[in-house]
């Protein structure tokens, strides 16, 4: 890879499911007191802001960034580049959330801007007010808050938690002399536990997959599930000095330490049914010497609304359809 493409999905559990802990315990005059027995304990006096107005759903903007270095550009010399885009839609009367994942070769108009271009580029040009402005403009919705965080954060945070186990496919192995220092990745088939660094690792495969960045966004979506149900134990509690420190070098956010709380014990509160997991729907197509993925405007505000409406995944009904098709023709022949 020229460019490492990193990811930091599980970091969203930092900025929601942990934040209870987090907005608990940062405050300046609370003492460090570890209950025993579970989170309602914590919960008991936790001063909270709610973020929503009235029975609005809430939409916050989840962006990863990453520097990594490489051979010829240190880390500090290295652009930020948000390379995952995630909108986070949180309904407060059916307890619902979706996560809807923003491919970052989306071919879009950014404002300010005249000929089309990545998603992935609006942060680069812009920061997070022209990523906010650009993904407004083209779902046709308002953005409330935004969360960035850097891909540190994953590494730490799984290693926090005590790893996360995964189940591979097939063997896969690649290497990258591109980056300081040298990448190798290095998965077999089957069950693999993962530390903070290999889950980074995992979170970056693409090649593996047939459509790559739609297959590594669904092992990301994956993944996220499985750092939250991991977050959501009891003995998490243990964790928190270290989980505040993440938080506080690793992301940054205009919630409050009082939004942050509230959205956190509605986090906390939910069950794998009620997380949503949708990818825009789109198609690869090469334009120029660029590969770019092309999505209806139209459709991406639809995915948007259907949540509203308590549908579940687009994405997933037309990939089951698309195999639905398939079988038909196959049969046929």
């Amino acid at each position: 890879m020229k460019i490492l493409k990193t990811i930091i999905f599980a970091l969203v559990t930092v900025l929601l499911a942990t934040g209870l802990y987090i907005g608990y315990l940062i405050k300046p005059d609370h003492s460090l007191a570890l209950p025993e027995d579970n989170k309602e304990d914590v919960t008991a006096n936790l001063e909270t802001v709610n973020p929503f107005k009235g029975d609005d759903p809430l939409h916050i903007l989840v962006m990863g960034i990453d520097s990594t270095a490489t051979t010829d550009m240190t880390e500090d010399e290295n652009p930020s580049r948000s390379d995952t885009m995630m909108l986070f839609t949180i309904d407060p009367v059916r307890k619902k959330v979706q996560v809807l994942s923003l491919p970052r070769d989306t071919y879009i108009k950014i404002p300010g801007y005249a000929e089309k271009t990545k998603l992935g580029h609006a942060y680069a040009y812009g920061g997070y007010l022209l990523a906010e402005e650009t993904i407004e403009d083209f779902l046709d919705i308002k953005i409330d808050h935004y969360g960035i965080v850097d891909y540190k954060a994953v590494e730490r945070l799984v290693d926090a938690i005590g790893g996360i186990d995964v189940v591979m496919d097939q063997d896969y192995y690649y290497e990258d002399t591109y980056v300081v220092p040298p990448l190798v990745i290095d998965f077999k088939k089957g069950k693999n536990y993962l530390d903070g660094k290999e889950a980074v690792n995992y979170l970056r495969i693409r090649k593996m997959y047939e459509d790559q960045d739609i297959g590594r966004i669904q092992k990301q979506q994956e993944f996220l599930l499985k750092v939250l149900e991991k977050v959501k134990k009891p003995s998490i509690i243990l964790k928190v000095p270290e989980l505040i420190d993440i938080a506080q070098k690793h992301s940054k956010t205009d919630l409050s330490y009082g939004q942050i709380a509230y959205l956190a014990k509605f986090a906390l509160d939910l069950d794998k049914e009620d997380i949503i997991t949708d990818t825009l729907v789109g198609d690869d197509q090469r334009i120029g010497d660029l590969d770019y993925y092309i999505v209806d405007e139209e459709l991406a505000r639809e995915q948007v609304r259907r949540f509203k409406e308590g549908k579940g995944s687009y994405y997933q009904e037309v990939q089951e359809q698309k195999e639905s098709n398939e079988n038909s023709s196959n049969d046929e022949e």
